[in-house]
């Protein structure tokens, strides 16, 4: 099954690499610099893979917050058997994440930080986070 979460638009990859636009991005598949395969245009939008941004362009920009899901989700199984102390640390990290999005900083939620870094979730607007706040607030307990 393809994973949706590593394939990207130009705009999306521009971003996350720090390009101004997607323009970067075209002006490598002009030059053959993507194999083929690894781009592919889908109506008007560009579309491309995480590892091939990787290979074309190295790693991407360090967000300003990087999060793993996995301890996340340690956090969350935590709540539901030891109550008080996990509830706390979850509120704290949500309370850390609208702090962080007020600041205009980008949050990128990781699968795991042992392995090579496979996005999940990018929070840059209000909107983003209260969606994964909800997703967050319907796997937990009580965490308000």
């Amino acid at each position: 099954m393809i994973d949706l979460s590593q394939v990207l638009t130009f705009s999306e990859a521009a971003d996350k690499w720090g390009f101004a636009n997607g323009n970067t991005l075209r002006k490598a598949v002009e030059r053959n610099k993507f194999l083929p395969g690894e781009v592919r245009k889908s109506g008007d939008v560009w579309l491309t893979t995480y590892e091939a941004m990787s290979r074309v362009f190295g790693q991407p920009r360090i967000t300003d917050m990087t999060l793993s899901y996995n301890d996340i989700s340690d956090l969350l199984v935590q709540s539901v058997y030891h109550q008080k102390e996990p509830l706390q640390k979850i509120q704290t990290l949500l309370q850390s994440l609208h702090t962080a999005l007020r600041e205009n900083k980008t949050i990128s939620i990781i699968e795991s930080i042992e392995h090579p870094e496979r996005i999940i979730v990018v929070i840059k607007t209000s909107e983003d986070l209260a969606s994964f706040e909800r997703y967050i607030r319907s796997l937990s307990i009580n965490i308000d």
